[in-house]
């Protein structure tokens, strides 16, 4: 993949459909590997079937015994754990999240803090944001960093950092002797006409900050106009005098979404893991105390 990547574009995570949806001969590996995955499955349920009814059929009453027969079976769960997780796992678009409630989709989002620590060179060190989420009518608080997912639905939702920094949350603008504090979209008074703040363009395509202004006419007619920040750059439009003064920024993270329905199932695999370990480990000191 890493000498390839042309024939891998649109892979993600643990998501397998993208080679049933793309048959190509240089996806062998992956065919072959899922076969011997599937024959591995199968031999080990098998083979950890016919030595449990064993020992059972033997009357064999020590637990101890069963440790290697119970991680045997974390390992048939785990191939059973990617393999929904590869099948269902989905990935959403980039969001952006700021100081007001952003829709995820089941539940919001907005951020009510961000710290950020830096090495000497430069390179990021913790980013730590702090958010609050609502979901079914509850609020309650939580961090969100690189390696620290907001995670929801036991597991199977993870709101997964991307990137972050300071985000644009308005624009100020003075008309004539007043100030105006505005938001994408918001609506402002310009001599009897509804004007709104359309868009703002920053560099590279435009060498200083430019606002976007869409007023309607009497006579039902668009007019774009067009303010490039500072006063010195102010436009009269009809009979007003209105400049583009500054931006306001706050915090805010990009993020996505994760889904994957194995979470909850894969936790499973961490009790048997975990049991297995602890039986064959009290057999083996129980050996050793008798030897």
């Amino acid at each position: 993949m890493n000498f390839y990547p042309y024939h891998y574009s649109g892979l993600s995570g643990e998501d397998i459909t993208f080679f049933f949806g793309h048959k190509k001969p240089i996806h062998i590996w992956f065919y072959l590997l899922f076969f011997a995955c599937i024959m591995y499955g199968i031999n080990t349920f098998f083979c950890t079937t016919d030595s449990i009814l064993r020992k059972v059929r033997g009357r064999i009453k020590k637990v101890p015994l069963y440790g290697a027969s119970i991680m045997h079976v974390g390992f048939i769960v785990t191939l059973v754990v990617h393999l929904i997780g590869g099948l269902y796992c989905s990935l959403s678009p980039p969001i952006s999240v700021s100081e007001e409630w952003t829709d995820m989709g089941g539940f919001e989002m907005k951020v009510t803090g961000l710290e950020a620590s830096s090495y000497p060179n430069g390179m990021p060190k913790k980013i730590t944001g702090y958010v609050s989420v609502r979901k079914d009518g509850a609020e309650y608080a939580d961090t969100i960093g690189y390696n620290n997912p907001v995670v929801l639905n036991n597991g199977v939702q993870a709101v997964l950092l991307r990137d972050y920094g300071n985000m644009v949350s308005s624009v100020v603008l003075k008309v004539g002797d007043r100030m105006h504090n505005l938001k994408a979209n918001e609506v402002f008074t310009l001599n009897g006409q509804k004007t709104r703040m359309a868009d703002l363009y920053m560099p590279p395509q435009y060498r200083y900050p430019v606002v976007k202004l869409l007023s309607t006419t009497q006579n039902m007619e668009t007019q774009s106009i067009y303010l490039t920040v500072g006063e010195h750059n102010a436009k009269e439009i009809l009979g007003t005098k209105i400049a583009f003064l500054d931006i306001k920024t706050v915090p805010g993270v990009f993020v996505t979404i994760k889904n994957n329905p194995s979470i909850p199932l894969s936790l499973v695999t961490v009790v048997l893991f975990s049991l297995g370990t602890v039986l064959v480990v009290i057999r083996m000191v129980g050996k050793m105390v008798n030897y």
